[in-house]
Formats: structure tokens, C-alpha cells, sequence
């Protein structure tokens, strides 16, 4: 079963509320100067955060993720961006602030590499979302050994070699959009946590034999996986609890941020 390679079309003019939206903002499409494009959708906070990053492309895509999140969550919640804050959970899951004058059933979260940014919005259920590039350079034995359970390590072995890394980037995305969607962080073994494969792609989630779910929220088999492929070498996945609305929104969303600021 071959990855899904979404269309990214732009947005509606009108917002829309769909159940689970995925977007995508490549910041190769923003102006030569993007700290002057997200500034009107960040925090004085989000700004200093983002001076601490040595690197000039980690201070553009946290500024980016948190640019584009709020810039969505305002267009859905129809308030102003200044009226959406964030907190964050206790393993780091960046949420809407208790404060907010919002519907509270609505989930967000935010994955990015390289040039490539991407924020799920999810309606009603926690939602995770991750994102690598294949041409990563990691040392995949050490990798596999680390969030791979026993019978995956098996399969994945039995891979010829040229196809073992995209295999385990594959698998690597799908756990870590779970454990960003549960909130659970660094806090739970990806090798907690079984994928049900189909030809070598992830359909669902299960909890790894001999590991006990600290709640029913946490149980793997409660969460709907969509793994998906991007043009630019990259995979990812997306995580939700509960069923996998249909159809999901694929959205490109850089007219949005290049858009005078605006509710």
C-alpha cells in the first residue's frame, strides 16, 4: 500500500470548519525577509524564544509554526490573533490558552523540517502531527533498535538495505505524531508502540505487547493514523483520536500568512 501523496490546494476565501484540516506552508514561498512577514502573527515572547536559536533557520520555522497556528486558529475561532494565546502541556504540547474565548474542543499542533512547515487543526479531538525528511543522515540500526519493537525490528531487517531507511522514517513519523498527540512526549518508548502494516506502509496503531496504557486516552488502538508523502522527499503522518474524519483538508498556507493581518 503506497503512501498517500496529497493535493495542496489554497484555501477558500471563507473559512471552513472541517474536521481535521492539514496545512502545509513552505517558507521558500515567503519574501527574502520572513521575520518582517510572521512578526504580525507572533508574541513578543515567541520572538525572544526564537532569538535564543543560533541557527537563522530554526528561528524561522519556530517562528513560522507558531505564525501559522495562530493565524488558523483566529480565521476558525473568527477573534482577532492577538486574541489567541498558547500554553503549553506538561511534556511541551503547545495547546490554546484556558483564556481564550474559543470553542474548547478545538486541537491544534505543529511539525516542521527544513523549509517545510505543517500545522494540524483538529475539531472536537487531540490531534498529532510529524514530519522527516528521507534524506536524513541517521544511524538507522541504532535508530531501529531504540523505537522499533521486536517484531517490527524483524520486518524491517528483512527490508532489502536501499529501502530500510525510508521504512524506518516512515514508522518514526507515526509514532512521534502519537506521542505529540497524546501529549505524552519523550514521556512514552516509541518502541511502546506498534504500527499494523500493509505492504510496508502504517494503517493503524496499537500498544507494543506487554505495555499497559496509563489510561484509556493513551491506548494506541483509540488514535486513527493518516501517514502521507510530500513531493519534497519528506514523509509524516497525522494522528486523531477517534475515528479518521473524511475526507481530511489538505491546504497550502502561505496566502494566508502573506495576507494583511486580519481575523
Amino acid at each position: 500500500m503506497p503512501l498517500r501523496v496529497p493535493r495542496w490546494p489554497s484555501p477558500p476565501r471563507t473559512p471552513q470548519g472541517s474536521p481535521l484540516a492539514v496545512w502545509r506552508l513552505c517558507l521558500d514561498a515567503l519574501p527574502n525577509a520572513p521575520d518582517a512577514v510572521l512578526r504580525p502573527w507572533t508574541t513578543p515572547a515567541e520572538r525572544e524564544r526564537a532569538r535564543q536559536y543560533r541557527a537563522t533557520a530554526d528561528r524561522h520555522r519556530h517562528l513560522a509554526g507558531r505564525a501559522l497556528a495562530r493565524r488558523l486558529l483566529a480565521r476558525r475561532l473568527r477573534c482577532p490573533p492577538s486574541a489567541v494565546a498558547f500554553t503549553e502541556g506538561p511534556h511541551g504540547k503547545p495547546r490554546l490558552d484556558a483564556t481564550v474565548p474559543d470553542d474548547p474542543s478545538l486541537h491544534f499542533n505543529i511539525a516542521h523540517t527544513g523549509t517545510t512547515v505543517v500545522v494540524a487543526v483538529s475539531q472536537d479531538e487531540p490531534v498529532g502531527v510529524d514530519v522527516e525528511p528521507l534524506g536524513r543522515d541517521v544511524d538507522t540500526s541504532a535508530l531501529a533498535g531504540r523505537i522499533l519493537t521486536a517484531a517490527e525490528q524483524a520486518q524491517w531487517r528483512a527490508l532489502p538495505a536501499a529501502k530500510r531507511p525510508a521504512a524506518l522514517l516512515h514508522l518514526w513519523t507515526c509514532k512521534e505524531a502519537f506521542v505529540k498527540a497524546t501529549g505524552q512526549g519523550l514521556g512514552r518508548g516509541a518502541d511502546t508502540i506498534a504500527c499494523d502494516l500493509d505492504g510496508g506502509t502504517a494503517t493503524a496503531l496499537s500498544d507494543a505487547e506487554g505495555h499497559v496504557p496509563t489510561s484509556p486516552r493513551t491506548a494506541a488502538e483509540a488514535w486513527a493514523l493518516c501517514p502521507f508523502a510530500l513531493p519534497t522527499n519528506l514523509v509524516g503522518a497525522v494522528v486523531r483520536r477517534g475515528a479518521l474524519p473524511h475526507p481530511v483538508a489538505w491546504r497550502t498556507a502561505a496566502p494566508l500568512v502573506r495576507r494583511p493581518r486580519q481575523a
